[in-house]
């Protein structure tokens, strides 16, 4: 099984959004990511980039630069 960790770009950096990833879908202009337990979070924005050779991690931009743009559902 292949698991990732999600990243969101802020601030200049990376913030930690959620580990174990198992499902990313995009929704309404954004993405919802779901987690092994089924926790479920939805960013307004897109992704910038996939490793899942070395790192398993997923990254992605908030839609407005100056909004966190993350919401839990």
């Amino acid at each position: 099984m292949c698991v990732a960790t999600v990243y969101i770009e802020s601030d200049g950096g990376l913030r930690e959004l959620m580990s174990e990833v198992i499902r990313i879908e995009v929704e309404d202009g954004g993405l919802r990511v779901t987690n092994l337990l089924g926790e479920e979070k939805y960013v307004r924005g897109g992704l910038r980039s996939i490793d899942f050779w070395e790192e398993h991690s997923v990254v992605l931009y908030p839609a407005d630069k100056g909004a966190r743009g993350v919401s839990d559902t």
